[in-house]
């Protein structure tokens, strides 16, 4: 991680967690086909309904997960293996309290958490029927999760992305047989995706708990909570957790925003701001994984004090960042109708995804870097700064933007629903340009630091 050309140590490391995480966008999507294609269009919305729901368990998750990762990478740099150690057995610690915490406070408040997200007399009992079965299977999610990113950290991310596939690959066989074979519907749904985790977790154990070559593994010893490792994994976890809790804030707004601006359809715009959701998040999730990979080789710089390595690691992954998302919205752009078609039959429904897919990403091509530079503050421990770039999009712009558009932009049968539409985009340019200050910044930082170094 020291030596080897920045670019080809960072494609070493971010394809396998893209693949991992575009195998894993694609069993969210594979979800959503089975269930518009194998029940119908109300179960579409009514899975739209649990997006927020399941963002705070992300939110969670990604807050010891994506905490721990950064501080055992680091530790790798500093060749610290006992403290590496103790921050993954803390990690798995949080993981197993936040897990079994949200899946008793989640079935005894399940409806009204529902109703308050936008579920309506139709779509309540769909996302009831999915997310009990998510709930219960909470631990399983977190721990694996939780493992995945210690993968990652400490320089072994094939590993993490074979977890990853055999969860999707799993997920979608079983979606096939539980949803159309015997006819289980959203519950069907449901228990694929917790089994396709159960037996990439199985793999995981394996990788953690029985090979003791490895820089960490698992020791009873350091599951016993400490609170100075806990503090330091939440300062760099609090982050994505903003993130994911802001994105669970947003998403609740604009199903409540299309309920009231749709009329008799609102629960029909509510499946469809599904679909561009889930097509969105095949790009996001692409960028998410060469941030991964991206993360380590930061760290393990950082603790070495290699700061024009950090410099050369970020700029190439900024520029590829960049690149996806351009590349991707052109494609999503040309073949939206091709692609809301995969998730519906319904004509109308079909219609009215397309341009609602078109103005939500045509701005992703500055989104890119944005998610670039917030897992890069991450990577450097500037917690404050990460926290700021990962909650502007969201509640400093979005959410001003979701409560004033709806009532000056509509189309043209006064639909406000576009306003919504438009909302997002808006906020992705200014943010996108906050976030890009803040890291030219930070770089002139590192180029003063590496002068330093020299002489």
């Amino acid at each position: 991680m020291a030596t080897k050309p920045v670019g080809r140590l960072l494609l070493q490391f971010a394809t396998p967690s893209i693949i991992a995480m575009a195998a894993s966008s694609i069993y969210n999507i594979c979800d959503s086909i089975f269930i518009g294609q194998g029940v119908n269009v109300m179960a579409i919305a009514g899975l739209a309904i649990t997006f927020p729901l399941m963002n705070i368990g992300a939110a969670f998750g990604a807050m010891a997960g994506v905490g721990g990762g950064a501080q055992t990478s680091v530790r790798m740099g500093e060749n610290d293996q006992p403290m590496a150690l103790r921050i993954f057995g803390n990690v798995i610690a949080l993981d197993l309290v936040i897990g079994l915490t949200l899946t008793v406070l989640g079935l005894l408040f399940l409806d009204p958490i529902l109703r308050v997200f936008g579920a309506s007399d139709q779509t309540l009992p769909y996302a009831r029927d999915y997310m009990q079965i998510i709930l219960l299977g909470n631990i399983i999610t977190h721990t694996f999760l939780g493992m995945n990113d210690q993968m990652r950290a400490t320089g072994n991310p094939r590993n993490a992305m074979t977890a990853q596939l055999i969860a999707v690959v799993a997920n979608i066989i079983l979606d096939a047989l539980f949803i159309f074979g015997l006819g289980w519907g959203m519950r069907g749904a449901a228990l694929a995706t917790v089994l396709g985790q159960l037996l990439a977790w199985m793999y995981e154990a394996y990788f953690f708990f029985w090979r003791r070559n490895l820089f960490v593994y698992f020791k009873l010893d350091n599951l016993r909570l400490q609170w100075n490792i806990v503090r330091e994994i939440l300062a760099i976890g609090m982050s994505p957790f903003c993130l994911n809790l802001c994105a669970c804030l947003v998403v609740i707004l604009i199903n409540r925003s299309l309920v009231e601006y749709g009329g008799d359809e609102g629960d029909i715009y509510v499946g469809v701001y599904g679909i561009a959701n889930r097509i969105a998040m095949f790009l996001v999730m692409a960028v998410m994984g060469f941030g991964q990979g991206m993360q380590p080789i930061v760290g393990f710089n950082i603790g070495a004090r290699l700061f024009h390595r950090v410099t050369a690691t970020l700029k190439f992954a900024y520029l590829f960042a960049t690149g996806i998302m351009t590349f991707g919205y052109a494609l999503i752009a040309v073949h939206a109708r091709t692609l809301a078609g995969l998730f519906t039959t319904d004509p109308h429904m079909i219609d009215l995804s397309v341009p609602t897919i078109r103005i939500m990403l045509c701005m992703f091509p500055l989104v890119g870097g944005q998610m670039i530079t917030n897992t890069f503050f991450q990577s450097i421990r500037k917690a404050k700064k990460s926290i700021f770039v990962s909650t502007t999009r969201q509640m400093l712009f979005l959410v001003p933007l979701l409560l004033l558009l709806p009532g000056y932009v509509a189309d043209n049968g006064g639909n406000g629903v576009y306003g919504v539409w438009w909302a997002m985009p808006i906020s992705d340019v200014v943010s996108s340009m906050l976030a890009g200050a803040l890291l030219y910044y930070q770089l002139r930082r590192f180029d003063h630091l590496s002068d330093v170094a020299k002489r």
